[in-house]
């Protein structure tokens, strides 16, 4: 079977309208334009307030930072009472606690970094050049001391290490981008190369979504008959300072990207 991007389609659900369905539509359309304004009211009156009255640059970061963490915690509960979404998520806890961790997942949805970053404090998103030079999302990667990916991996993966050092969180999504639905992928090494540097512990998370939603090559509008449920499990945490296998240059880098995609593709299958 052909996929959407073979074929040059994008998906878009089918199925009988119900109330129910129609009124998923409407929320929806709500939360994604809540989503561009509170993005564009965050980068042009709440950052530039806090630049005034906060003159240390990691201080601001770190309030920004906060200040992400608790408006898309809101966010995520404005989906849920729309109507829009459930969840369940066991890892609550050990996100709120983790410090100077890689977070690692799989990525079947559009808004799965929302969803993690919603209960992690201090994180440090990696961010395309895209979301990076976007006029709704620039001004708030840029006040939260996000780190770009602008093309030099040397230079991206000794930020992360730094960043890792000083007690930051890091939420990284090893395919790259959302993996079409039925289609295999190699995990990218690039977080096993800041975590083997850095000598921090990854922590594995797994996500599933269902019925599907958000997927890559689907529009917002293309909603699922019935309303999806997101589970967010712990996988594992892998402390890479205690463990030799992983300190061996190149081979110990891809012994750990393999060890960490097949634990979280066996989580998947159960």
């Amino acid at each position: 079977m052909m996929s959407a991007r073979a074929t040059g389609q994008r998906i878009v659900e089918g199925g009988k309208w119900t109330l129910g369905r129609a009124w998923r539509l409407f929320g929806t359309g709500l939360s994604f334009a809540l989503f561009g304004l509170g993005g564009l009211a965050m980068a042009l009156l709440w950052f530039p307030f806090i630049s005034v009255f906060v003159r240390d640059r990691k201080k601001r970061a770190a309030i920004a930072q906060l200040s992400v963490h608790r408006v898309w915690r809101i966010y995520i509960e404005i989906m849920r009472g729309l109507g829009v979404l459930t969840y369940d998520i066991d890892c609550a806890e050990a996100l709120r606690s983790c410090r100077g961790t890689v977070v690692v997942a799989n990525h079947p949805s559009l808004i799965d970094v929302v969803f993690l970053m919603a209960f992690m404090r201090n994180t440090r998103a990696v961010v395309k050049a895209g979301v990076w030079n976007n006029p709704f999302m620039s001004g708030v990667v840029k006040a939260c001391n996000y780190i770009p990916n602008l093309g030099d991996p040397e230079r991206l993966i000794s930020d992360c290490a730094d960043a890792l050092r000083d007690g930051a969180n890091l939420c990284i999504f090893p395919e790259g981008s959302r993996t079409p639905l039925g289609q295999k992928t190699v995990y990218q090494r690039g977080f096993a190369h800041i975590a083997v540097k850095a000598g921090a512990p990854v922590l594995m998370i797994s996500i599933e979504v269902a019925p599907p939603t958000l997927r890559k090559y689907e529009p917002w509008y293309s909603i699922p008959a019935s309303r999806p449920h997101w589970t967010i499990r712990i996988v594992d945490i892998v402390e890479t300072d205690k463990n030799p296998s992983y300190q061996d240059g190149p081979v110990g880098v891809r012994t750990l990207t393999n060890e960490v995609q097949m634990r979280i593709e066996e989580e998947l299958r159960n």
